[in-house]
Formats: C-alpha cells, structure tokens, sequence
C-alpha cells in the first residue's frame, strides 16, 4: 500500500465510515535519523482519531526509538509491519521476511512495547512459503512479546498478491491468541467481509480493495450494523470525490509529485467503468491539477 495511504486518501476512505487507518509504512532507521521524506509521511490530520503509523526495521533499540517518536507525534498506536513482501524490504531483512525470524520479531515488538505507553500492533502474513505456515506460531510469540492487536493478511510471503487469501488459517490464529486478531486480504465487497467474520475476528482491514473506492467502507459498515447497503456514488460524484482527492494529495507533496502519485490513484476510479483502458492511459500523462480536473469533469456521466 506505500504511496496510496497517504493522509487525502486516508480522509476520503473515513469520510466513507473507515474506523482507524494507517500511514504508509516508515523506516524506524529513517526516522530516528529524522529524515525528511519519512517525517512528511507521517503527516496526520488532526480529526484523524484514532490513527496508527506503520514501522518496519529490524533493530530493537532503533525501532523503540522510532516508537517514541510516533508517540511523541501524536499518534494513538505505532504498527509493526512483518507483511510486506516486497525485495526491497524483505532483502534487508524486514517486512515478511520477519517472519523466518520470529524470535528477532518479538524481540522487536518487546523493545517498541516497553518505549512506549500506545498500543504496539503488528501485521504479518500466513508465513514465509506453503512449507511455513507459522502464522499462529509467530502470533502466539508476539503475544508474550507484548503486541495487543494483530492483523494477519491469508496469503504467504511466497504468493505477494496472488491466490487466495486463506481464511482458515486467520481463523487458526483467532484460535491461538488472546488479543484481538485483524483479518486481512481480498475483502472487495460484503461476501468476503462476511466469509472473514465467520472465522471470529474482531475486525476486518482493507487494502487494494479500497483504492478507487473508498466508498466500500460504507457498504462494510453498513453489513456489520445490519443497515442496508447504501448504493455506490454516481457518476457526477465519483469525478468530485477523484478531484478532492488530487487536490489533497497536491497539497500533501506538491503539484510536480502529488500528479505522478494521482496517476496511479487515479486510473484506479475508472476501473470497471466503460471506456476504462482509455481513461488509464489519459491517467498516466497527467502532469498538472488542472489536467485531472478536465479529465475528471469532461467524462460523461
């Protein structure tokens, strides 16, 4: 999720009924060394209540450092990421790659829980590979270490994105722990939200399912309350949603950066719409605020 949970994007999906939300993940070491990328994505709104900020790391004294700092920034929760699966992290032995260390990880989680007075939480994966399924393993090791919240993503460290999430294991881990257990993976609409919370977890974390929708969290909560689902925007709104968020993310990083962030961000707003492929290629020669706009506005309804 690095370079979509940034605070715009974070303000659209709670003004759709997301409940806590996370920054994009952040280097401990980066951090302590104040570095001024790391510092700007861990920008937060002050109506944002509650949020977490995500580490990675692997040194103890470095990430309990970093914690402070999160705390010292206001944060209401610092969390441990030993999911992502990505070569640039897992080569250095952070992320996913945590998880073929899982004494290394609780020492982390141990050094972050003891610096801190917020909640230290963690997101891992299933395991490393199919031979390494240690999920309820690795979570019942944190547990003793300190975490109070875990978020488990179904798929191993080996499928990235592919596959299924595994709903089972989740469910294993649910099994295993006494914290609260976060289900993660695949959740794009009610069904699989429904499938996730048949395996007892105390809450359900969206990704990918949310980029170009933020409005799924409506039809999310809307479930869990027992209402009924409230209709996806028209057409008209989803265009003002896209330039709110553009505008947003300009503000965040400048109109040079923000555009080639919206590129991406917003080729994911005409999926599954008619003329779809055509409008993901207008996205990626976006250069100004100005060019979205006219995108986004000139598209019939």
């Amino acid at each position: 999720m690095a370079g979509n949970t940034n605070l715009a994007y974070r303000r659209l999906c709670r003004k759709f009924g997301a409940e806590l939300t996370t920054t994009e993940m952040v280097s401990a070491c980066a951090l302590v060394h104040q570095d001024r990328k790391s510092l700007r994505l861990l920008a937060r709104g002050e109506d944002e209540v509650p949020v977490a900020a995500q580490l990675f790391g692997t040194e103890p004294a470095l990430l309990a450092e970093a914690a402070r700092r999160v705390e010292d920034l206001g944060f209401h929760a610092v969390d441990f990421n030993m999911g992502c699966p990505v070569p640039k992290i897992t080569g250095g032995g952070g992320g996913s790659a945590l998880l073929r260390e899982p004494e290394t990880a609780a020492r982390c989680i141990e050094a972050m829980a003891s610096a801190v007075s917020i909640p230290v939480t963690a997101k891992i994966r299933a395991g490393w590979d199919d031979a390494h399924r240690n999920a309820p393993e690795v979570a019942r090791l944190l547990e003793a270490a300190g975490v109070q919240v875990l978020t488990v993503h179904g798929r191993t460290r080996e499928q990235k994105y592919a596959g299924r999430s595994d709903y089972r294991l989740i469910g294993e881990v649910v099994a295993a722990v006494s914290v609260p257990v976060i289900g993660n993976g695949d959740v794009d609409g009610p069904e699989r939200a429904a499938e996730l919370l048949a395996q007892g977890v105390a809450g359900i974390a969206v990704g990918r399912g949310a980029l170009g929708r933020p409005w799924l969290f409506a039809r999310l909560a809307a479930q869990i309350d027992g209402r009924p689902e409230p209709p996806p925007p028209a057409a008209a709104e989803r265009r003002r949603l896209l330039i709110e968020l553009a505008e947003g993310v300009c503000a965040l990083h400048g109109e040079g950066i923000g555009m080639r962030i919206m590129r991406r961000l917003a080729a994911d707003f005409f999926r599954d719409t008619p003329g779809a492929a055509e409008m993901r290629r207008r996205c990626q020669r976006l250069e100004r605020l100005e060019d979205l706009r006219r995108l986004a506005l000139g598209r019939a309804a």
